[in-house]
């Protein structure tokens, strides 16, 4: 009777735990896009929220353009890390240079589960060779030259990672 008890104690933690995945994680190698916006902020459960999209730099400067909404496609997944495509309607003057995405493991930094909403991304804005030759280009026209796109990978243990063909892992989001 006691070895009962056990099993089915076991089975209702499991379900409960099972059921506590579903309530707002998500794995992150299933995550097919992430859509994120300017001026609105990442879920956070474990640590504060932060900017959906956060320029850092880049030789154009962060106010010559400010994307109101960018897109990463997840183009696969390796094993170890997603391959994301990120793209906006951008002046052909700009491109993003480095970009990083960061996201919140749901039970903690390197969680193979995200919560939902958690992902951010930071980048750099890098004037093109129209650009130099504009004199820095249009300086926050936002005009719908070419889809600038640039790749970056997400990790399944949530640590931050860097595109342009280079990768460096940086703390997850929430560690310092």
């Amino acid at each position: 009777m006691k070895t009962l008890s056990v099993i089915v104690l076991h089975l209702l933690f499991v379900l409960h735990t099972e059921g506590w995945n579903d309530g707002g994680s998500v794995l992150l190698r299933d995550v097919q896009a992430l859509t994120l916006y300017r001026g609105r902020y990442t879920n956070s459960r474990r640590t504060s929220p932060v900017p959906q999209l956060q320029c850092v730099g880049g030789s154009a400067g962060c106010s010559s353009f400010v994307p109101e909404v960018v897109q990463c496609q997840n183009k696969g997944w390796d094993g170890i890390d997603v391959q994301w495509e990120c793209k906006t309607d951008m002046d052909n003057a700009y491109r993003f240079g480095r970009i990083e995405v960061s996201c919140e493991g749901f039970n903690h930094p390197d969680d193979p589960y995200i919560l939902k909403g958690s992902c951010g991304l930071e980048y750099t804005l890098e004037l093109t060779e129209q650009g130099r030759q504009r004199g820095g280009g249009s300086h926050g026209t936002g005009g719908f030259g070419d889809f600038a796109s640039s790749f970056f990978q997400g990790s399944s243990d949530n640590r931050r990672h860097q595109g342009a063909g280079t990768c460096t892992t940086r703390a997850p989001r929430g560690q310092t």
